[in-house]
């Protein structure tokens, strides 16, 4: 499975992907000299990443990213060995290696939080050949509109074989 966000998917996955979850808890002392600790929020998860872009295409590759990175609206973020994370494409720097012939790359995203739930129930399937949007909605009971919603589709007939498409 390839690192995927929005309809942007990396020819080759980053060569580095960390992903950091965090909360903020509060402590206060109790009478017998121990400490209370109550957690008092979850903070977004925040994955970075680093990689290479080779050959052909590099160029258009950063560009797209960057593009990506002005959008003000998040979108799904499909890790290769993680659950998919609603985020914001929050930073991208890149540096060119003219001896080989390469891009060298940077990446944040950040959770969108907005309709974090306490716990997170992703359900996604993955499309047939031939299968659009209407199709995939009939076999999994779920209306067409949620599924261009969720996938950031402005066609129902985007969808290739292969995509991962979220379904909730």
């Amino acid at each position: 499975m390839k690192l995927k966000y929005k309809n942007f998917e990396f020819p080759s996955n980053p060569g580095k992907i960390e992903i950091m979850s965090s909360s903020n808890c509060n402590s206060k002392p109790i009478f017998d000299g121990n400490s209370a600790v109550e957690n008092v929020s979850v903070n977004p998860v925040i994955v970075t990443g680093s990689g290479e872009f080779f050959g052909e295409g590099r160029e258009e590759y950063c560009g797209v990213l960057q593009n990506l990175l002005k959008s003000t609206e998040s979108g799904w973020l499909f890790l290769p060995s993680a659950p998919p994370v609603k985020a914001y494409f929050t930073e991208f720097k890149f540096s060119q290696n003219t001896k080989r012939n390469s891009i060298s790359y940077t990446f944040e995203f950040t959770e969108d939080c907005t309709d974090r739930k306490s716990e997170r129930l992703f359900k996604y399937t993955v499309a047939g050949d031939g299968e659009n949007a209407f199709e995939i909605a009939n076999r999994c009971s779920v209306s067409v509109n949620d599924i261009m919603r969720l996938n950031d589709l402005k066609s129902p007939f985007e969808i290739s074989k292969g995509d991962r498409v979220v379904l909730r």
